[in-house]
Protein backbone atom coordinates (compact mmCIF):
# COMPACT_ATOMS: atom_id res chain seq x y z
CA UNK A 1 0.00 0.00 0.00
CA UNK A 2 2.02 3.31 1.00
CA UNK A 3 3.64 5.18 4.13
CA UNK A 4 7.11 6.77 5.55
CA UNK A 5 10.87 7.04 7.05
CA UNK A 6 12.26 8.66 9.64
CA UNK A 7 16.07 7.98 10.69
CA UNK A 8 17.01 7.91 14.34
CA UNK A 9 20.70 8.73 15.04
CA UNK A 10 22.24 6.42 17.55
CA UNK A 11 18.48 5.72 18.96
CA UNK A 12 19.66 3.47 21.54
CA UNK A 13 22.18 5.81 22.82
CA UNK A 14 20.11 8.16 25.20
CA UNK A 15 16.86 9.13 25.80
CA UNK A 16 16.00 11.52 23.23
CA UNK A 17 12.81 14.28 22.89
CA UNK A 18 11.74 14.69 19.37
CA UNK A 19 9.91 18.36 18.46
CA UNK A 20 10.17 19.63 14.86
CA UNK A 21 7.53 22.05 13.52
CA UNK A 22 4.35 20.50 12.34
CA UNK A 23 3.24 21.11 8.35
CA UNK A 24 0.17 22.87 6.80
CA UNK A 25 -0.67 24.96 3.77
CA UNK A 26 2.22 27.26 3.58
CA UNK A 27 1.12 30.14 1.54
CA UNK A 28 3.72 32.94 0.51
CA UNK A 29 3.25 36.44 1.33
CA UNK A 30 1.83 38.36 -1.40
CA UNK A 31 -0.18 34.93 -2.85
CA UNK A 32 -3.63 35.37 -4.21
CA UNK A 33 -5.50 32.69 -3.59
CA UNK A 34 -8.26 32.04 -5.68
CA UNK A 35 -11.89 32.72 -4.10
CA UNK A 36 -13.10 29.02 -4.26
CA UNK A 37 -10.84 26.48 -2.62
CA UNK A 38 -12.27 23.61 -4.30
CA UNK A 39 -10.15 20.50 -5.19
CA UNK A 40 -11.41 18.10 -7.91
CA UNK A 41 -8.91 14.91 -7.84
CA UNK A 42 -9.17 11.68 -9.80
CA UNK A 43 -8.64 8.97 -7.32
CA UNK A 44 -9.09 5.90 -9.71
CA UNK A 45 -11.68 3.22 -8.41
CA UNK A 46 -14.16 3.16 -5.24
CA UNK A 47 -11.85 2.43 -1.81
CA UNK A 48 -12.01 -1.28 -0.75
CA UNK A 49 -12.30 0.44 2.57
CA UNK A 50 -12.50 3.98 5.02
CA UNK A 51 -11.91 2.05 7.70
CA UNK A 52 -8.55 2.48 8.49
CA UNK A 53 -8.10 -0.97 10.23
CA UNK A 54 -9.33 -2.61 6.89
CA UNK A 55 -7.95 -0.26 4.36
CA UNK A 56 -5.56 -2.24 2.03
CA UNK A 57 -5.10 0.19 -1.05
CA UNK A 58 -3.83 3.91 -1.86
CA UNK A 59 -7.29 4.63 -3.10
CA UNK A 60 -9.02 4.49 0.68
CA UNK A 61 -6.02 5.82 1.96
CA UNK A 62 -5.74 8.83 -0.20
CA UNK A 63 -9.51 9.75 1.61
CA UNK A 64 -8.19 8.58 5.11
CA UNK A 65 -5.45 10.53 5.23
CA UNK A 66 -7.62 14.03 5.18
CA UNK A 67 -10.68 12.23 7.48
CA UNK A 68 -7.33 11.21 10.37
CA UNK A 69 -4.50 12.00 11.45
CA UNK A 70 -2.02 9.90 13.29
CA UNK A 71 0.59 10.16 16.03
CA UNK A 72 2.92 11.61 13.70
CA UNK A 73 2.89 12.13 9.59
CA UNK A 74 5.09 12.48 6.94
CA UNK A 75 5.48 16.19 5.10
CA UNK A 76 5.16 16.57 1.43
CA UNK A 77 9.25 15.59 0.87
CA UNK A 78 9.16 12.38 3.22
CA UNK A 79 10.07 13.46 6.97
CA UNK A 80 8.51 12.35 9.98
CA UNK A 81 6.44 15.64 11.98
CA UNK A 82 4.47 15.70 14.30
CA UNK A 83 0.71 15.48 14.04
CA UNK A 84 -1.15 14.44 16.76
CA UNK A 85 1.28 14.31 18.63
CA UNK A 86 3.28 17.42 19.51
CA UNK A 87 6.11 15.51 20.83
CA UNK A 88 7.71 11.92 21.75
CA UNK A 89 9.95 10.67 23.92
CA UNK A 90 12.55 7.57 23.00
CA UNK A 91 13.52 5.75 25.45
CA UNK A 92 17.31 4.69 26.12
CA UNK A 93 17.03 1.17 24.72
CA UNK A 94 14.95 2.10 22.12
CA UNK A 95 11.98 0.03 23.04
CA UNK A 96 9.52 2.49 24.34
CA UNK A 97 8.21 5.42 22.96
CA UNK A 98 6.00 7.88 24.45
CA UNK A 99 3.86 10.03 22.55
CA UNK A 100 2.44 13.66 23.79
CA UNK A 101 -1.27 14.45 22.33
CA UNK A 102 -2.06 17.83 21.72
CA UNK A 103 -4.82 19.10 23.67
CA UNK A 104 -6.39 21.16 20.98
CA UNK A 105 -6.72 17.86 19.42
CA UNK A 106 -10.07 17.38 18.88
CA UNK A 107 -12.76 14.94 16.71
CA UNK A 108 -14.88 16.08 13.68
CA UNK A 109 -17.85 16.35 16.47
CA UNK A 110 -15.88 18.36 19.29
CA UNK A 111 -14.63 16.11 21.60
CA UNK A 112 -11.31 15.65 22.38
CA UNK A 113 -8.95 13.20 21.37
CA UNK A 114 -7.42 10.98 24.02
CA UNK A 115 -4.73 8.39 24.64
CA UNK A 116 -7.59 5.72 25.30
CA UNK A 117 -8.72 6.42 21.44
CA UNK A 118 -5.25 5.27 19.89
CA UNK A 119 -5.15 2.19 22.50
CA UNK A 120 -8.75 0.93 21.54
CA UNK A 121 -7.81 1.67 17.89
CA UNK A 122 -4.28 -0.59 18.17
CA UNK A 123 -5.85 -3.16 19.84
CA UNK A 124 -8.81 -3.36 17.62
CA UNK A 125 -6.01 -3.56 14.76
CA UNK A 126 -3.90 -6.61 15.82
CA UNK A 127 -7.58 -8.25 17.34
CA UNK A 128 -7.96 -11.42 15.43
CA UNK A 129 -11.58 -10.65 15.62
CA UNK A 130 -11.02 -7.59 13.37
CA UNK A 131 -9.25 -9.95 10.92
CA UNK A 132 -7.44 -6.54 9.37
CA UNK A 133 -5.16 -7.85 6.33
CA UNK A 134 -2.71 -5.39 6.97
CA UNK A 135 -1.93 -6.54 10.85
CA UNK A 136 1.38 -7.89 10.35
CA UNK A 137 2.40 -3.76 10.18
CA UNK A 138 2.21 -3.77 14.19
CA UNK A 139 4.26 -6.80 14.74
CA UNK A 140 7.00 -5.23 16.02
CA UNK A 141 4.72 -3.80 18.93
CA UNK A 142 5.25 -6.21 22.11
CA UNK A 143 2.98 -8.94 21.73
CA UNK A 144 1.16 -7.93 18.96
CA UNK A 145 2.06 -11.14 16.71
CA UNK A 146 1.05 -13.50 19.28
CA UNK A 147 -2.12 -11.66 19.92
CA UNK A 148 -3.11 -11.27 16.39
CA UNK A 149 -2.84 -15.43 16.17
CA UNK A 150 -5.04 -15.70 18.73
CA UNK A 151 -2.00 -17.01 21.49
CA UNK A 152 -2.83 -14.07 23.60
CA UNK A 153 -5.38 -11.09 24.77
CA UNK A 154 -5.53 -7.83 23.19
CA UNK A 155 -5.23 -6.57 27.05
CA UNK A 156 -1.29 -7.80 26.84
CA UNK A 157 -0.69 -5.41 23.66
CA UNK A 158 2.26 -2.99 24.65
CA UNK A 159 0.24 0.15 24.28
CA UNK A 160 -1.07 1.92 27.27
CA UNK A 161 -2.58 5.55 28.02
CA UNK A 162 -0.11 6.83 30.66
CA UNK A 163 -3.07 9.87 31.31
CA UNK A 164 -5.72 11.67 28.62
CA UNK A 165 -2.98 12.75 27.17
CA UNK A 166 0.25 10.49 27.03
CA UNK A 167 0.00 7.41 24.79
CA UNK A 168 3.09 4.92 24.97
CA UNK A 169 4.44 2.20 23.03
CA UNK A 170 6.45 -1.06 23.91
CA UNK A 171 8.10 -2.59 21.72
CA UNK A 172 9.73 -6.16 21.34
CA UNK A 173 12.92 -5.05 19.57
CA UNK A 174 14.54 -1.73 18.88
CA UNK A 175 13.27 -0.66 15.40
CA UNK A 176 14.67 2.97 14.07
CA UNK A 177 11.92 3.07 11.15
CA UNK A 178 9.27 2.60 13.83
CA UNK A 179 8.01 6.11 13.28
CA UNK A 180 7.72 5.70 9.80
CA UNK A 181 5.18 2.94 10.46
CA UNK A 182 2.95 4.76 12.52
CA UNK A 183 2.45 7.35 10.41
CA UNK A 184 0.68 5.07 8.35
CA UNK A 185 -3.38 5.43 8.33
CA UNK A 186 -3.68 2.08 9.85
CA UNK A 187 -2.30 3.46 13.45
CA UNK A 188 -4.48 6.38 13.82
CA UNK A 189 -7.10 6.90 16.81
CA UNK A 190 -10.59 5.54 16.49
CA UNK A 191 -13.81 6.17 18.57
CA UNK A 192 -14.86 3.00 20.09
CA UNK A 193 -18.78 4.63 20.65
CA UNK A 194 -18.90 5.34 16.88
CA UNK A 195 -18.27 2.11 15.67
CA UNK A 196 -20.31 0.03 18.42
CA UNK A 197 -22.95 2.38 17.80
CA UNK A 198 -23.33 2.18 13.70
CA UNK A 199 -21.25 -1.24 13.29
CA UNK A 200 -20.81 -1.94 9.77
CA UNK A 201 -22.05 1.44 8.77
CA UNK A 202 -19.69 3.51 10.75
CA UNK A 203 -17.19 4.67 7.92
CA UNK A 204 -20.53 5.76 6.18
CA UNK A 205 -21.30 9.87 5.58
CA UNK A 206 -23.53 11.27 9.07
CA UNK A 207 -21.49 8.44 11.37
CA UNK A 208 -17.93 8.74 10.64
CA UNK A 209 -16.00 10.62 12.83
CA UNK A 210 -12.46 11.52 12.31
CA UNK A 211 -9.89 13.74 13.87
CA UNK A 212 -8.27 14.65 10.82
CA UNK A 213 -8.44 18.14 8.39
CA UNK A 214 -11.50 17.09 7.08
CA UNK A 215 -14.61 15.37 7.33
CA UNK A 216 -16.76 12.96 5.37
CA UNK A 217 -19.79 14.83 3.46
CA UNK A 218 -21.24 12.88 0.92
CA UNK A 219 -20.15 9.06 -0.69
CA UNK A 220 -21.78 8.52 -4.41
CA UNK A 221 -20.63 4.97 -5.11
CA UNK A 222 -19.22 5.07 -9.05
CA UNK A 223 -19.02 8.92 -8.80
CA UNK A 224 -16.91 10.69 -5.85
CA UNK A 225 -16.43 10.73 -2.44
CA UNK A 226 -17.05 14.98 -1.19
CA UNK A 227 -14.90 16.04 2.19
CA UNK A 228 -15.36 19.43 3.46
CA UNK A 229 -13.02 20.91 5.69
CA UNK A 230 -13.49 20.29 9.60
CA UNK A 231 -13.86 23.37 11.83
CA UNK A 232 -12.78 21.15 15.03
CA UNK A 233 -9.06 19.99 13.26
CA UNK A 234 -6.55 21.66 15.58
CA UNK A 235 -4.95 23.40 12.93
CA UNK A 236 -7.90 24.41 11.19
CA UNK A 237 -6.97 27.95 10.60
CA UNK A 238 -4.06 26.74 8.48
CA UNK A 239 -6.04 24.61 5.93
CA UNK A 240 -7.11 26.92 3.04
CA UNK A 241 -8.81 24.15 0.73
CA UNK A 242 -12.52 24.44 1.78
CA UNK A 243 -13.60 20.96 -0.06
CA UNK A 244 -11.86 18.38 -2.08
CA UNK A 245 -13.97 15.66 -4.39
CA UNK A 246 -11.96 12.22 -4.74
CA UNK A 247 -13.87 11.26 -8.20
CA UNK A 248 -14.24 7.64 -9.20
CA UNK A 249 -12.17 7.57 -12.72
CA UNK A 250 -11.19 3.89 -13.72
CA UNK A 251 -10.43 4.75 -17.01
CA UNK A 252 -7.74 6.79 -17.94
CA UNK A 253 -8.85 8.10 -21.18
CA UNK A 254 -11.92 9.28 -19.68
CA UNK A 255 -9.94 11.31 -16.45
CA UNK A 256 -7.71 13.13 -19.12
CA UNK A 257 -10.65 14.40 -21.06
CA UNK A 258 -12.32 15.32 -17.68
CA UNK A 259 -8.95 17.25 -16.93
CA UNK A 260 -8.64 18.72 -20.27
CA UNK A 261 -12.46 19.97 -19.59
CA UNK A 262 -11.40 21.42 -16.22
CA UNK A 263 -13.41 18.62 -14.39
CA UNK A 264 -10.22 16.97 -12.73
CA UNK A 265 -7.31 19.31 -11.42
CA UNK A 266 -5.55 16.27 -10.72
CA UNK A 267 -5.30 12.96 -11.91
CA UNK A 268 -4.60 9.55 -10.84
CA UNK A 269 -2.55 8.66 -12.80
CA UNK A 270 -1.79 9.32 -17.38
CA UNK A 271 -3.57 7.25 -20.05
CA UNK A 272 -0.95 4.36 -20.90
CA UNK A 273 1.58 5.12 -23.97
CA UNK A 274 1.17 8.65 -23.72
CA UNK A 275 4.17 9.57 -21.57
CA UNK A 276 5.90 11.69 -24.33
CA UNK A 277 3.23 13.57 -26.09
CA UNK A 278 1.85 14.75 -22.73
CA UNK A 279 5.77 15.79 -21.90
CA UNK A 280 5.31 17.98 -24.74
CA UNK A 281 1.64 19.37 -24.50
CA UNK A 282 1.82 20.33 -20.46
CA UNK A 283 5.45 20.43 -19.51
CA UNK A 284 4.34 22.21 -16.43
CA UNK A 285 1.67 20.11 -15.41
CA UNK A 286 2.35 16.77 -16.15
CA UNK A 287 4.53 15.60 -12.70
CA UNK A 288 6.74 12.62 -12.52
CA UNK A 289 8.79 11.20 -9.73
CA UNK A 290 10.16 8.09 -8.69
CA UNK A 291 8.27 5.60 -6.75
CA UNK A 292 8.99 3.52 -3.53
CA UNK A 293 6.74 0.75 -5.25
CA UNK A 294 7.25 -2.30 -7.74
CA UNK A 295 4.89 -4.13 -10.49
CA UNK A 296 4.77 -7.47 -10.52
CA UNK A 297 3.45 -10.62 -11.22
CA UNK A 298 1.97 -12.91 -8.65
CA UNK A 299 1.53 -16.65 -9.28
CA UNK A 300 -1.27 -18.82 -7.06
CA UNK A 301 1.57 -20.87 -5.68
CA UNK A 302 -0.77 -23.35 -4.20
CA UNK A 303 -2.94 -24.49 -7.37
CA UNK A 304 -2.21 -25.91 -10.86
CA UNK A 305 -0.71 -24.53 -13.24
CA UNK A 306 1.25 -21.93 -10.97
CA UNK A 307 2.38 -24.45 -8.13
CA UNK A 308 4.56 -25.66 -10.76
CA UNK A 309 8.24 -23.71 -10.17
CA UNK A 310 9.06 -24.66 -13.93
CA UNK A 311 6.05 -23.01 -15.48
CA UNK A 312 6.94 -19.57 -13.38
CA UNK A 313 9.67 -20.02 -14.11
CA UNK A 314 9.27 -19.89 -17.80
CA UNK A 315 6.65 -17.39 -18.28
CA UNK A 316 9.03 -15.19 -16.00
CA UNK A 317 12.29 -15.31 -17.93
CA UNK A 318 10.66 -15.06 -21.19
CA UNK A 319 9.47 -11.20 -20.28
CA UNK A 320 12.10 -8.54 -21.71
CA UNK A 321 11.18 -6.11 -19.46
CA UNK A 322 13.10 -3.39 -21.21
CA UNK A 323 10.77 -3.80 -24.10
CA UNK A 324 7.82 -3.89 -21.82
CA UNK A 325 8.68 -0.40 -20.15
CA UNK A 326 9.85 1.52 -23.38
CA UNK A 327 6.63 0.18 -25.50
CA UNK A 328 3.86 -1.09 -23.07
CA UNK A 329 3.90 1.14 -20.22
CA UNK A 330 5.62 3.43 -22.72
CA UNK A 331 7.71 5.14 -19.70
CA UNK A 332 11.04 3.47 -19.35
CA UNK A 333 10.63 2.30 -16.41
CA UNK A 334 13.87 0.15 -14.49
CA UNK A 335 13.28 -3.34 -14.83
CA UNK A 336 12.98 -4.86 -11.85
CA UNK A 337 14.26 -8.80 -11.07
CA UNK A 338 13.54 -8.19 -7.37
CA UNK A 339 10.22 -7.81 -5.53
CA UNK A 340 11.97 -4.66 -3.53
CA UNK A 341 12.09 -1.52 -6.15
CA UNK A 342 15.14 1.05 -6.42
CA UNK A 343 15.60 3.93 -4.01
CA UNK A 344 14.56 1.62 -0.48
CA UNK A 345 16.78 2.83 2.11
CA UNK A 346 19.84 -0.02 2.75
CA UNK A 347 19.01 -1.85 0.25
CA UNK A 348 20.05 -3.16 -3.42
CA UNK A 349 17.87 -5.02 -5.00
CA UNK A 350 18.84 -8.53 -6.46
CA UNK A 351 19.85 -9.15 -9.58
CA UNK A 352 19.49 -12.63 -11.47
CA UNK A 353 22.26 -14.53 -13.80
CA UNK A 354 19.50 -15.10 -16.05
CA UNK A 355 18.69 -11.75 -16.83
CA UNK A 356 22.13 -11.28 -18.44
CA UNK A 357 21.38 -13.63 -21.14
CA UNK A 358 20.78 -12.55 -24.30
CA UNK A 359 16.68 -12.91 -25.81
CA UNK A 360 17.60 -15.64 -27.46
CA UNK A 361 19.30 -17.53 -24.60
CA UNK A 362 15.82 -16.90 -22.58
CA UNK A 363 13.99 -17.89 -25.27
CA UNK A 364 15.86 -21.37 -25.81
CA UNK A 365 16.32 -21.60 -21.92
CA UNK A 366 11.90 -20.51 -21.42
CA UNK A 367 11.52 -23.14 -24.39
CA UNK A 368 13.09 -25.78 -22.32
CA UNK A 369 11.56 -25.08 -18.69
CA UNK A 370 8.06 -25.05 -20.79
CA UNK A 371 8.76 -28.51 -21.95
CA UNK A 372 9.76 -29.70 -18.91
CA UNK A 373 6.83 -28.61 -17.26
CA UNK A 374 4.40 -30.85 -19.63
CA UNK A 375 3.62 -28.50 -21.82
CA UNK A 376 4.36 -27.32 -25.54
CA UNK A 377 2.38 -25.77 -28.43
CA UNK A 378 0.97 -28.79 -29.22
CA UNK A 379 -0.55 -29.11 -25.42
CA UNK A 380 0.11 -25.47 -24.16
CA UNK A 381 -0.64 -24.12 -20.45
CA UNK A 382 -4.01 -22.69 -20.49
CA UNK A 383 -4.21 -20.20 -18.02
CA UNK A 384 -6.12 -17.17 -16.60
CA UNK A 385 -4.78 -13.42 -16.22
CA UNK A 386 -7.42 -11.43 -13.41
CA UNK A 387 -7.21 -7.56 -13.38
CA UNK A 388 -9.14 -4.91 -11.92
CA UNK A 389 -11.20 -2.89 -14.64
CA UNK A 390 -9.53 0.04 -16.14
CA UNK A 391 -7.81 0.48 -19.53
CA UNK A 392 -4.44 0.18 -17.94
CA UNK A 393 -4.05 -2.87 -16.88
CA UNK A 394 -6.30 -4.65 -19.93
CA UNK A 395 -3.27 -3.31 -21.65
CA UNK A 396 -1.02 -4.59 -19.65
CA UNK A 397 -2.28 -8.23 -19.39
CA UNK A 398 -3.00 -8.35 -23.25
CA UNK A 399 0.70 -7.35 -24.18
CA UNK A 400 1.80 -9.68 -21.42
CA UNK A 401 -0.85 -12.41 -22.53
CA UNK A 402 0.98 -11.87 -26.65
CA UNK A 403 4.38 -12.31 -25.64
CA UNK A 404 3.82 -15.83 -23.47
CA UNK A 405 2.22 -16.87 -26.76
CA UNK A 406 4.31 -15.60 -29.10
CA UNK A 407 7.32 -16.93 -27.22
CA UNK A 408 5.83 -20.47 -25.87
CA UNK A 409 2.37 -21.20 -27.04
CA UNK A 410 0.60 -20.58 -23.85
CA UNK A 411 -3.06 -19.41 -23.77
CA UNK A 412 -4.52 -16.55 -21.89
CA UNK A 413 -7.85 -15.79 -20.66
CA UNK A 414 -8.22 -12.15 -19.55
CA UNK A 415 -10.59 -11.57 -16.85
CA UNK A 416 -11.84 -8.14 -15.71
CA UNK A 417 -13.00 -7.57 -12.08
CA UNK A 418 -14.10 -4.71 -10.26
CA UNK A 419 -11.38 -3.40 -8.23
CA UNK A 420 -13.28 -4.40 -4.63
CA UNK A 421 -14.29 -7.93 -6.06
CA UNK A 422 -10.73 -8.07 -7.78
CA UNK A 423 -8.98 -7.87 -4.24
CA UNK A 424 -11.12 -10.15 -2.35
CA UNK A 425 -10.45 -12.65 -5.17
CA UNK A 426 -6.87 -12.41 -4.55
CA UNK A 427 -6.93 -12.52 -0.89
CA UNK A 428 -8.88 -16.06 -1.23
CA UNK A 429 -6.66 -16.48 -3.69
CA UNK A 430 -9.26 -17.41 -6.12
CA UNK A 431 -6.90 -16.30 -9.24
CA UNK A 432 -4.37 -17.58 -10.97
CA UNK A 433 -2.31 -14.80 -12.63
CA UNK A 434 -2.37 -11.01 -11.97
CA UNK A 435 -0.39 -7.96 -11.58
CA UNK A 436 0.11 -5.88 -8.67
CA UNK A 437 1.79 -2.32 -7.52
CA UNK A 438 2.90 -2.28 -4.11
CA UNK A 439 3.51 0.69 -3.17
CA UNK A 440 5.80 1.41 0.06
CA UNK A 441 4.07 1.47 3.94
CA UNK A 442 7.22 2.96 5.23
CA UNK A 443 10.66 3.11 3.61
CA UNK A 444 12.53 -0.27 4.17
CA UNK A 445 12.61 -3.50 2.30
CA UNK A 446 11.26 -5.32 5.24
CA UNK A 447 8.11 -3.86 3.80
CA UNK A 448 8.65 -5.67 0.23
CA UNK A 449 9.99 -8.84 1.40
CA UNK A 450 7.38 -9.68 4.40
CA UNK A 451 4.96 -9.90 1.66
CA UNK A 452 5.66 -13.42 0.87
CA UNK A 453 6.33 -14.31 4.06
CA UNK A 454 4.04 -17.63 5.36
CA UNK A 455 1.01 -17.07 6.95
CA UNK A 456 0.81 -12.93 5.80
CA UNK A 457 -2.24 -11.68 4.71
CA UNK A 458 -0.73 -9.87 2.14
CA UNK A 459 0.63 -12.96 0.80
CA UNK A 460 -1.77 -13.60 -2.21
CA UNK A 461 0.76 -15.95 -3.84
CA UNK A 462 0.60 -18.58 -1.22
CA UNK A 463 4.31 -18.90 -1.81
CA UNK A 464 5.86 -20.56 1.63
CA UNK A 465 9.45 -21.22 2.21
CA UNK A 466 10.72 -22.28 5.82
CA UNK A 467 14.07 -20.80 5.17
CA UNK A 468 13.03 -17.86 3.45
CA UNK A 469 10.71 -17.14 6.90
CA UNK A 470 13.40 -18.02 9.39
CA UNK A 471 15.64 -15.10 7.43
CA UNK A 472 12.56 -12.31 8.23
CA UNK A 473 12.46 -13.00 11.28
CA UNK A 474 16.86 -13.11 11.66
CA UNK A 475 16.75 -9.20 9.94
CA UNK A 476 14.17 -8.30 12.39
CA UNK A 477 16.28 -8.58 15.41
CA UNK A 478 19.41 -7.46 13.81
CA UNK A 479 20.62 -3.85 14.24
CA UNK A 480 23.77 -3.79 12.72
CA UNK A 481 22.60 -2.12 9.02
CA UNK A 482 24.76 -4.02 6.97
CA UNK A 483 24.22 -7.36 8.32
CA UNK A 484 20.56 -6.79 8.01
CA UNK A 485 20.76 -5.94 4.83
CA UNK A 486 22.65 -8.80 3.49
CA UNK A 487 20.12 -11.23 5.65
CA UNK A 488 17.18 -9.40 4.00
CA UNK A 489 18.79 -9.98 0.61
CA UNK A 490 19.80 -13.93 1.27
CA UNK A 491 15.88 -13.67 1.91
CA UNK A 492 14.74 -12.25 -1.14
CA UNK A 493 17.06 -14.16 -3.00
CA UNK A 494 15.44 -17.59 -2.19
CA UNK A 495 11.63 -16.30 -3.23
CA UNK A 496 13.03 -15.12 -6.18
CA UNK A 497 15.05 -18.29 -7.27
CA UNK A 498 11.58 -19.99 -6.85
CA UNK A 499 10.02 -17.66 -9.25
CA UNK A 500 7.17 -16.93 -6.47
CA UNK A 501 6.29 -13.81 -7.95
CA UNK A 502 7.90 -12.16 -11.33
CA UNK A 503 9.13 -8.48 -10.93
CA UNK A 504 8.61 -6.45 -13.91
CA UNK A 505 9.77 -2.92 -13.03
CA UNK A 506 10.44 -0.21 -10.46
CA UNK A 507 7.72 2.29 -10.70
CA UNK A 508 7.69 5.78 -11.27
CA UNK A 509 4.72 8.30 -10.15
CA UNK A 510 2.95 10.00 -13.37
CA UNK A 511 0.00 12.98 -13.02
CA UNK A 512 -1.19 15.58 -14.55
CA UNK A 513 -1.87 18.61 -11.70
CA UNK A 514 -2.45 21.95 -12.62
CA UNK A 515 -0.42 24.79 -11.62
CA UNK A 516 -2.83 26.45 -10.34
CA UNK A 517 -2.71 23.54 -7.47
CA UNK A 518 -0.24 24.48 -5.29
CA UNK A 519 1.73 23.90 -1.70
CA UNK A 520 3.05 20.07 -3.63
CA UNK A 521 6.46 19.78 -4.07
CA UNK A 522 5.78 16.10 -5.95
CA UNK A 523 8.79 14.84 -3.97
CA UNK A 524 7.51 12.33 -1.46
CA UNK A 525 9.16 9.03 -1.99
CA UNK A 526 5.83 7.49 -0.26
CA UNK A 527 3.56 9.42 -2.62
CA UNK A 528 1.68 10.81 0.13
CA UNK A 529 -0.35 14.40 -0.18
CA UNK A 530 -2.60 15.34 2.15
CA UNK A 531 -5.29 18.05 0.85
CA UNK A 532 -4.55 20.01 4.22
CA UNK A 533 -1.30 21.01 2.78
CA UNK A 534 -2.40 22.22 -0.52
CA UNK A 535 -3.70 25.99 -2.03
CA UNK A 536 -5.23 26.80 -5.30
CA UNK A 537 -4.11 30.11 -6.38
CA UNK A 538 -5.93 32.96 -8.40
CA UNK A 539 -6.60 31.52 -11.99
CA UNK A 540 -8.99 32.55 -14.74
CA UNK A 541 -12.57 31.45 -13.84
CA UNK A 542 -11.79 31.29 -10.21
CA UNK A 543 -10.18 34.65 -8.74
Amino acid sequence: MKRKLFQIASFVLASSTFVTLANAAIVPKGTKLAKNQILNKDNSSEPSSLDPSHCRDNIGANIIMDLFEGLVSDDPVGKIIPATASHWDISKDGLKYTFHLRKDAKWSDGKAVVANDFVYSFKRFVDPKTASEMAYLAEMIKNAKRINEGKLNTDLLGVKAVDPHTFEITLEEPTPYFLSVVSGINFVPLRKDIIEKFQMAWTQPGNLVGNGAYKLTSWKIGDKSTLEINPNYWDAKNTVIKKVNYVVAQDKTASYRMYESGQLDWTYGIPPGQYQSLSKKYPKELRSAPDLSSSYLSFNNTKPPFNNKKLREALSIVINRENFTKFVTGRNEKPLYDIVPFGVDNYTPYVPNWSLLSEKELIAKAEKLYKEAGYSRDNPAVIKFSHATNETDRKYATALASIWEKALGVKTEIISEEWKVHLSYLTEKKYEVTMQLWKADYNDAQNFIALLQSGNMQNISGYSNKKYDELLYKSSKELNPSKRKAILLDASKIAMDDYSVAPLYSNKTYRLIKSYVQGVTFSSPLDNYRTKDLYIVSHDGNS
